[in-house]
């Protein structure tokens, strides 16, 4: 499972290496001054803000979604499974614009930004 951690003035979104390998991407960095907000979100899979086509990743409905989410103009990064809750981190200046990922907790210095 993915986890937030805090390196020096950046954030990031630490993957294992399955992560890495079926979501076709590395670890995921941005600067904690482009965080734009957090949200809570209790079940991905009912969750609206999450659109686009996988490309590349890994996706089982209402299992895995693993990798990049691409919709016109714009990318999402996703590690979420099951039914599992977690986290929105919306970005600015970044390669993705949000990052989604099942997680229990955030890090306290992230806790002010959420929503």
């Amino acid at each position: 499972m993915a986890k937030v951690l805090i390196v020096g003035s950046e954030v990031h979104l630490s993957l294992s290496a399955g992560e890495k390998f079926w979501g076709f991407h590395g670890t995921p960095k941005a600067n904690i001054s482009d965080i734009v907000k957090i949200e809570k979100i209790n079940n991905f899979w009912k969750y609206s803000g999450w659109r686009g086509v996988r490309a590349p990743g890994t996706g089982i409905p209402k299992v895995v979604g693993l990798g990049t989410w691409r919709k016109l103009g714009s990318k999402t990064f996703c590690a979420v499974y099951k039914k599992e809750p977690g986290f929105k981190i919306t970005l600015k200046n970044n390669e993705f614009e949000a990052w989604l990922f099942s997680a229990a907790e955030l890090p306290a210095e992230l806790t002010k930004f959420l929503k």
